[in-house]
């Protein structure tokens, strides 16, 4: 449907116009009415029309003013002058102003239809043209991902072509990673196939992002799986530039599914790597992302050593696997650092695991909080030492992860229904 602003200052000639358009059977319109030059520009600074038919001399604002302000603000809308004056200077102004038609009122309905008609037809082709440009634009940067793509690609895997590539073809595609520097690997692992439009889409959303704080450029990608190289913005910044890539990963996750409807998992090897050993690492990462992950992992993101220390590349579990051992591994954690920071953060770095999906995937597997299991193996510690030992209960207090004995003291007996001296004097047992 096209929309349609007839202006004219006689009521009887913009209702009969607007009436014959509306009835029209062989364009779709939408048309709506001006009884003047003021009442146009109103309805043009509140709707964008497609074609504008308007008489010339007008009270006030006049048909010529009426063209030249929308030629300012809505310069693909078609101007169609109506007249009832045959005149030389009006149609000079007419053409300056770029006005599509110039129809004398005289000529009949007939001839108006037809440059509405012809007016449709010229929008319709500016309209291809938009989209074979949008297309060509699109096309022109899925090429230039897919060059940049191939370009690092290269750069990491032949170091005899890494100077000659800095002085020329390097710079010609953008690359934004420093040849000088060392790099860091992340690998996403997609639960549907991925095609050159949604690897695009899912290295612009990882982008926008990291950008602030991380450079990076995608190396390689497959049916499944795409990776990058990345660098800090600042090279004094890389623990900031770590933190930020591991903190996007449930960011990434809900926009790719939101935008494209695609589950994502990462892993990432955030030591750095100098180019000419990055190679082997590089594979290696691959490997994991693709074998290793399930498809429908729900990781958001795991740091490489999650599962290098199951057993590194030639014996290690993949995913499935790993989270059969989960519980049980971070359990024995707990149970022996329980004096220490058992905090989510401090659980979710030593397990290389994203800290809330340790979270969620703890409670799914096990049926309790972190915090609700912290607290029993801390309680259960705790009691043993008060019956089978001497220690003060200060001393224990810091043996089972509390600062102060009456922080102890005070979460012992809101727990045990009694105080850590009551339980030692023999009047409770660990429920």
């Amino acid at each position: 449907m096209y929309r349609v602003l007839v202006v004219d200052d006689e009521e009887m000639i913009t209702d009969s116009l607007a009436g014959m358009l509306e009835e029209t059977p062989q364009y779709e319109l939408d048309v709506y009415k001006a009884y003047s030059g003021t009442e146009a520009l109103r309805l043009l600074n509140e709707f964008q029309f497609d074609i504008v038919v308007s008489d010339i001399c007008m009270p006030g604002i006049t048909g010529i003013e009426l063209a030249k302000n929308i030629r300012q603000k809505w310069p693909l809308c078609h101007v169609i002058f109506q007249t009832g004056y045959d005149d030389f200077h009006y149609a000079q102004q007419a053409i300056r102003q770029r006005v599509t038609h110039y129809i004398l009122k005289s000529e009949g309905d007939e001839f108006l239809l037809e440059a509405i008609g012809e007016c449709i037809r010229s929008i319709e082709r500016d309209m291809d043209m938009q989209d074979t440009l949008l297309k060509t634009k699109e096309e022109t940067r899925l090429y230039k991902a897919m060059l940049r793509r191939n370009m690092v690609q290269t750069l990491l895997f032949d170091q005899s072509k890494r100077t000659s590539h800095r002085d020329r073809a390097y710079e010609k595609v953008e690359i934004d990673l420093n040849l000088s520097l060392p790099v860091m690997l992340l690998a996403g692992r997609s639960a549907q196939e991925l095609t050159e439009e949604t690897a695009l889409a899912i290295d612009l959303a990882m982008q926008e992002k990291i950008s602030y704080a991380v450079k990076s450029e995608a190396a390689w990608m497959d049916k499944h799986v795409i990776m990058w190289a990345l660098q800090p913005v600042e090279i004094e910044n890389l623990r900031h530039a770590q933190a930020v890539v591991k903190g996007m990963a449930e960011g990434i996750q809900r926009t790719i599914r939101q935008m494209l409807g695609i589950s994502i998992s990462f892993v990432f090897r955030e030591k750095q790597i100098d180019w000419e050993h990055v190679s082997q690492p590089f594979e290696e990462l691959k490997h994991i992302a693709a074998n290793r992950l399930r498809a429908d992992s729900q990781i958001a993101m795991a740091g490489i050593e999650y599962f290098e220390e199951d057993g590194g590349m030639a014996g290690g579990q993949n995913e499935a696997e790993l989270e059969k051992s989960f519980v049980s591994r971070l359990m024995a954690y707990m149970t022996e650092h329980i004096d220490g920071d058992l905090s989510l953060c401090m659980l979710s770095e030593k397990l290389h695991l994203n800290p809330s999906y340790l979270s969620r995937r703890f409670k799914e597997l096990t049926g309790r909080t972190l915090t609700e299991v912290i607290l029993r193996i801390r309680m259960e510690t705790a009691c043993e030492l008060l019956k089978t030992t001497s220690y003060r209960i200060s001393e224990i207090a810091q043996m089972v992860g509390y600062e102060t004995a009456a922080n102890f003291s005070k979460v012992f007996k809101k727990a045990m229904k009694m105080t850590p001296r009551e339980y030692r004097d023999g009047e409770g047992t660990m429920q």
